[in-house]
């Protein structure tokens, strides 16, 4: 639904054309080369992988295309690794019509676009960390964040995590992609590793 409004709202700018959508990653990479758009309205949260690493491959195989994170997730993790990744705009999904086509042009014009509750974001981050005279903290993760490492730590599927947890295997995908922005990590395996050095699992 979210997709067919934005399709609907976009085609009405006179200096757009609305190549398609997709609902996966990987039907994604299956119409980027037929479409070849300008720019890309990506989610970080995608069915069958994170839009974090589709952004990574895309940065390899298809540089020319500008990336657009729309996103509901306003954390530092997030835009910061995102930022880092070489995407060129990020927007929450909450923002209007008008800020919403402003940037879509300013990425089609080479240029880079980052929305205001986004930069606060950033800017928070910043000055805490320029602040703090302790060593490395911590990663912060929820409570329901440290339910699933727990589950993952020891081994249980997706399936597994979702039934125990009663929610939605989207859901704990969601956790998952979560938990490696957030660890630093791009694997299971390292996610373990972050978590035992942290002792993240403790109540």
């Amino acid at each position: 639904m979210f997709a067919e409004g934005l399709e609907s709202l976009l085609q009405a700018e006179p200096d757009f054309e609305f190549c398609g959508k997709a609902g996966t990653a990987a039907d994604t990479l299956l119409a980027l080369p037929l479409t070849k758009p300008d720019v890309l309205l990506l989610d970080i949260n995608l069915p069958d992988r994170s839009g974090m690493e589709l952004a990574a491959e895309l940065r390899t195989d298809m540089p020319g295309i500008k990336i657009m994170a729309l996103t509901m997730y306003n954390d530092e993790s997030y835009i910061t690794e995102m930022m880092a990744l070489g995407v060129q705009g990020y927007l929450l999904k909450n923002t209007g019509k008008e800020e919403l086509c402003t940037a879509i042009r300013a990425l089609a014009a080479g240029k880079t676009y980052v929305s205001q509750e986004a930069t606060d974001t950033m800017l928070r981050g910043l000055v805490k960390s320029k602040n703090a005279e302790q060593g490395p903290q911590p990663p912060k993760i929820s409570r329901r964040e440290k339910e699933v490492l727990r589950l993952i730590v020891d081994e249980c599927t997706t399936q597994e995590i979702a039934g125990q947890l009663f929610v939605s295997e989207k859901t704990v995908e969601s956790h998952r992609a979560a938990l490696l922005a957030k660890l630093g990590v791009r694997n299971t395996a390292g996610m373990v590793k972050v978590a035992l050095q942290w002792n993240l699992l403790k109540d």
